[in-house]
């Protein structure tokens, strides 16, 4: 078909899929690959918050935004491997995940309340992801 023209009602053009070049879908190892990377990517705005509470250009200012680039560098690194074994959407739909656990590091380490609003807005995001996920299933 010449360039311009629209192709999407020919039911003999190749659609696109979810799956891996070879043809297979994400594992199940895959996944929890991708939220263990997410975990740290989580990780990173945890030592963000903790660099805001010190004081500017302090010693302790500098090793946690060290931290944060630190983790920042080793994400960007993994998630390349993540988006090779996997759909980027389905990789990215799940970074969704991050409100979650920063809901839980807020909680633990900042003793930031938790409400019923936030507690609905997180499983309406984990709705999302899973309605993603299994979109690419």
């Amino acid at each position: 078909m010449p360039p311009g023209i629209d192709d999407s009602t020919n039911p003999n053009r190749p659609r696109p899929t979810s799956a891996k070049p070879d043809g297979s879908r994400p594992s199940a190892r895959s996944f929890v690959f991708l939220h263990l990377i997410i975990l740290l990517y989580s990780l990173a705005a945890v030592c963000a918050k903790l660099a805001a509470t010190s004081e500017l250009f302090s010693p302790a200012f500098f090793a946690w935004y060290a931290g944060v680039l630190v983790l920042l560098g080793i994400y960007a690194l993994v998630w390349q491997q993540v988006i090779k074994r996997m759909p980027l959407t389905t990789a990215f739909a799940n970074k969704g995940v991050t409100v979650i656990w920063g809901m839980f590091w807020g909680a633990l380490l900042f003793a930031e309340h938790i409400d019923l609003k936030m507690i609905i807005g997180a499983a309406v995001v984990f709705a999302g992801i899973v309605l993603v996920v299994y979109a690419d299933a």
